[in-house]
């Protein structure tokens, strides 16, 4: 991480960057520039400096639990008084760079206060452009995260049942994964059974899944903090033609997308080719984005609008997740992960060539 610090002061005119985590929000830039768990270290600062090591200002409750590392330094403040004591002495120079898109307007105010005479700067669209491209380190872990996920789908058919709830499949999920080593969900798992697979972000329900049924499950893990995003098809039973013949096309609309990745590819023309097949041949547009950056977030950097023209990296893991929807009759969207490449890409993931029935 320090060669990306490196890069962020490069990119910044900048001496200093604060990064602060909340008693009700963890900043993910505090865990990518530490390896530390977010949601342990409530109400610290984080601040990076030019060409010192970073550091961690904590509480005492909250410092007791910071491990040694030659990556940071940790000052420990015992009250709010010592706090900006240090505060005012580790932010270098005149001017200070701020996460603002992480920053509460209460938190710039007071920091306006305590830090009279700095000048504050937004430097979260440079953080971001470091984050949108991986290292090797994030890569294997996003790469552990999409191995978990799918050995968690390979193995549904033991503890399937019909008659089983949404919500008690997306637990038996939940219970598989952290089996094989998840952390913890990287987003609220998504079980669309019947006519639920009609609305893309279905709120998982007590809806009892029945004898011949599709099913959609949107599910993807944490491995040490990095996500994983999947979309898989099922079918409780033999699969219908109809459906079978829509995934087949939803398929095709991916492997459209999949041919526009690669570095210096606009990521937007995924989303035309996929549109554009979808149109043709079912008839509607893509009510969502093709697809996502993927990390330490489930929409991760890179972030754009809809359409928007993006022209990609090398080293930046993306999603691809085209999806067919009619309501009253049910949705089909196949979502996989993706490293890009010089040449073009490489699959994290792998969805199956047909709906899996189970």
């Amino acid at each position: 991480m320090k060669n990306k610090i490196k890069q962020l002061f490069l990119k910044t005119k900048v001496q200093s960057i604060i990064i602060r985590n909340y008693s009700n929000y963890s900043d993910p830039n505090f865990y990518y520039f530490t390896g530390l768990s977010r949601e342990k270290y409530e109400n610290n600062f984080l601040i990076l400096r030019k060409g010192i090591k970073p550091l961690i200002i904590t509480s005492a409750l909250e410092g007791a639990g910071i491990p040694q590392s030659k990556n940071y330094l940790v000052k420990t403040a015992k009250n709010s008084k010592q706090f900006i004591s240090i505060l005012k002495k580790e932010a270098k120079g005149k001017l200070i760079g701020l996460n603002l898109d992480a920053m509460p307007v209460n938190s710039l105010k007071k920091l306006n206060k305590v830090l009279k005479g700095k000048k504050f700067v937004d430097a979260s669209k440079e953080i971001n452009e470091i984050r949108s491209t991986k290292t090797k380190e994030e890569i294997n872990r996003i790469k552990k995260a999409c191995e978990i996920t799918e050995k968690t789908f390979s193995k549904i058919k033991s503890f399937f049942r019909v008659g089983m709830t949404e919500l008690e499949l997306a637990s038996e999920l939940e219970f598989q994964a952290k089996k094989f080593g998840a952390e913890e969900l990287a987003f609220p798992l998504i079980v669309a059974s019947g006519t639920n697979s009609s609305v893309p972000h279905h709120n998982t329900s007590n809806k009892k899944i029945k004898k011949t049924e599709l099913i959609l499950i949107d599910f993807g893990v944490k491995f040490k903090g990095y996500c994983s995003d999947l979309t898989r098809m099922f079918f409780s039973g033999k699969t219908p033609k109809k459906f079978s013949e829509l995934y087949e096309k939803v398929a095709e609309a991916k492997k459209l997308a999949e041919n526009e990745l690669g570095e210096k590819k606009d990521y937007s023309l995924a989303f035309k080719s996929a549109d554009e097949f979808i149109q043709k041949e079912l008839g509607q547009k893509l009510m969502h984005d093709i697809g996502h950056g993927l990390g330490l977030e489930t929409h991760d950097f890179p972030k754009k609008n809809f359409g928007e023209k993006n022209l990609l990296e090398e080293n930046t893991v993306l999603t691809i997740e085209p999806g067919y929807y009619k309501k009253g009759f049910g949705g089909i969207r196949i979502e996989d992960d993706y490293l890009i490449t010089k040449k073009g890409f490489k699959k994290l993931s792998n969805a199956p060539k047909k709906i899996t029935e189970i």
